[in-house]
């Protein structure tokens, strides 16, 4: 008998240190894959909370130091109050403010601002920090208007329903943050998420900017310049950069008023007619006025004044004679535009009857002509003319040539020898 060497693989132990972050035993084991020490500890590590990513909210983005701007200037928290656990109001108000800030380059200047319709800084009530409670505005207007509020219009509440805790100081350094807790750190997520907001563009330009421009540099004194401006555009802040890095030429913003008061003043008409019913009857008029793209005439400066109250809560009997103005000037491109309609109908149909009549004109000179030409003295002159011309030829006539007054036949006439033949010759 031979006995076979069997030989049986040993098996690797591995050292390990438990997964599970109250255990951290350890322990030996031969499977590779194990971590945990015991079924007991997988378990308990499954139910333990994960750390998610934080999302981070853009502190910096322009919308949010309006927001932080407003609350410091009216002093408390409470003009916060329509925004609390409420992404669309939030979103709303975003529209407004972005809306400003895209009028005022369409203008190339400080041209509008954000008016409150009831004041955030008034004696008795504090105004809402609400899209229903603010309009897009001539900055000229919203300077002379002051904190003035008139027929309770409006959202606002009574100052003396406000609390002392939520009083904000100038000096307060953590104002953002408190605005944040009073309005709900899950619905500024929500927000930010949904309206795609993001750290400001302009203070990214500027550092970048600073970083890349050289004091001792004589051509960058143009860039230097345009960082000392407070005013400076974020549009202007990269071409600079561009311009530094050699992408492009660095050329100034063109600045030019392509947005008008009027046309700002009836959009927000149109925006708070919505809203407000006793807005209703000029808004209807507004639509038709700005209905290629905002583009009109203008209202004049009395007109921006009447409509610019009316939107502020102030009633119409108080100055009706300014209300019947503003609905004239309102009326008044209707009317051009339906004038222009009219003398355009005038002007087709016009052209359609001098059509017509020279058509008819044409038919009879037609008709007059054949008429002419079917006179006996007319058909004469013709004959004569085909006597002396077809018989002086000495080629046979060809029969498509022949004028249709002519009998033209199969037949040939042969004349006889000898005979006499027209002018005189004789036939050979």
């Amino acid at each position: 008998m031979t006995s076979k060497n069997t030989t049986t693989a040993v098996k690797k132990t591995h050292r390990r240190t438990c997964k599970n972050v109250e255990c951290k035993a350890k322990f030996s084991t031969t499977d590779s894959r194990k971590t945990f020490c015991t079924r007991e500890c997988k378990d308990n590590s499954s139910n333990t909370v994960k750390r998610s990513k934080t999302y981070e909210i853009p502190k910096t983005n322009h919308f949010f130091i309006y927001i932080t701007k407003e609350v410091i200037r009216s002093g408390t928290l409470h003009v916060l109050d329509p925004l609390r656990n409420s992404v669309e109001a939030l979103q709303a108000l975003y529209e407004v403010v972005k809306g400003r800030m895209v009028a005022n380059v369409l203008s190339g200047t400080e041209l509008f601002n954000v008016a409150h319709i009831a004041p955030s800084k008034h004696e008795y009530v504090l105004g809402m920090l609400s899209a229903e409670n603010l309009m897009i505005a001539p900055a000229s207007l919203n300077k002379r208007h002051a904190n003035t509020h008139a027929n309770k219009a409006g959202v606002f509440m009574y100052r003396a329903d406000m609390e002392i805790k939520n009083t904000i100081l100038s000096d307060d350094k953590d104002v953002l943050d408190q605005i944040i807790d009073y309005i709900g750190l899950d619905t500024i997520i929500a927000f930010c998420k949904k309206s795609k907001l993001t750290h400001s563009q302009r203070q990214a330009a500027i550092k970048k900017l600073t970083g890349l421009v050289d004091v001792n540099n004589q051509d960058h004194a143009q860039f230097i310049a345009l960082l000392s401006d407070t005013n400076a555009k974020t549009p202007q802040l990269v071409a600079a950069i561009e311009a530094i890095n050699g992408a492009k030429e660095f050329k100034a913003m063109m600045k030019g008023q392509r947005l008008s008061e009027s046309a700002m003043l009836i959009k927000e008409l149109i925006r708070h007619a919505e809203f407000r019913c006793e807005l209703e009857d000029y808004a209807a008029i507004a639509r038709k006025y700005t209905r290629s793209n905002f583009a009109h005439v203008g209202l004049s400066i009395d007109a921006q004044k009447t409509l610019f109250n009316l939107l502020h809560g102030y009633l119409e009997p108080e100055m009706e004679n300014e209300v019947d103005c503003l609905m004239y000037e309102l009326r008044a491109p209707v009317r051009a535009t339906e004038e222009l309609a009219r003398e355009a109908v005038v002007r087709s149909q016009e052209m359609s009857e001098r059509r017509a009549a020279k058509l008819e004109i044409e038919t009879l000179e037609k008709a007059k002509h054949i008429a002419y030409l079917k006179t006996p003295s007319v058909q004469y002159d013709s004959a004569e003319f085909e006597a002396i011309h077809f018989y002086s030829t000495d080629f046979c006539l060809i029969p498509y040539m022949a004028h249709p007054t002519l009998n033209t036949t199969k037949e040939r006439y042969a004349p006889e020898s000898g005979s006499m033949l027209l002018y005189g010759d004789i036939a050979f």
